[in-house]
């Protein structure tokens, strides 16, 4: 049986050749390389943390209602985590035989505010009487699903802290009597609800 070259060529044209696949896989890395600097990671991690404190509030208030006993959410600034801790004897300490559920923030996010980004309520935005350890400030999730006090946390990155660009500043606004959270951005001029 004799095999024409024209019918080799039309079968072998079904795949791709190795030289193709070296190419679609050069252009995707060159397009990847163009839009890579478009993605802001500081500003995906600010979000995160904004999204994950709110979760953490939630997750509180549920517990708290649901278990009748007060739940302590505690941030650490120097270890970048937020501790859930289920205060047992309802004392509004945390004991060291309590059950604590620790989550990590992300890593270039600081908790605060800069200079340059107004607050959230604008100038006359009343500071709470704030509940703090050495390691840095807590709220306790009564069991009728009430936080112990009004608050907004602030969310930075290092870079916007220290005169770089501001638009990487969250908010997370707490309600007292609901206990709810809503978190914002600030997006160079004005607060946008996130």
């Amino acid at each position: 049986m004799k095999v024409s070259l024209s019918n080799f060529r039309s079968r072998s044209r079904f795949g791709f050749t190795m030289i193709e696949l070296l190419m679609i896989v050069t252009i995707i890395g060159l397009m990847a390389l163009i839009m890579l600097p478009r993605i802001r990671v500081d500003n995906v991690s600010v979000d995160t943390a904004a999204r994950a404190v709110s979760m953490s509030m939630m997750v509180a208030q549920r517990d708290a209602v649901s278990r009748q006993q007060n739940v302590i959410v505690a941030f650490d600034t120097a270890a970048h985590t937020v501790r859930t801790v289920w205060d047992v004897n309802n004392n509004g300490v945390m004991d060291s035989g309590e059950r604590a559920h620790p989550f990590l923030l992300p890593e270039k996010v600081i908790i605060g505010r800069p200079s340059a980004v107004p607050k959230l309520g604008g100038p006359g935005e009343v500071a709470s009487v704030s509940r703090s350890t050495d390691k840095g400030p807590y709220f306790i999730m009564q069991r009728n699903g009430a936080m112990d006090r009004s608050e907004v946390m602030y969310f930075t990155t290092p870079r916007s802290m220290g005169s770089g660009p501001d638009h990487d500043v969250r908010a997370v606004a707490i309600a007292r009597a609901t206990g709810r959270t809503v978190w914002y951005k600030w997006n160079g001029s004005v607060w946008r609800r996130g």
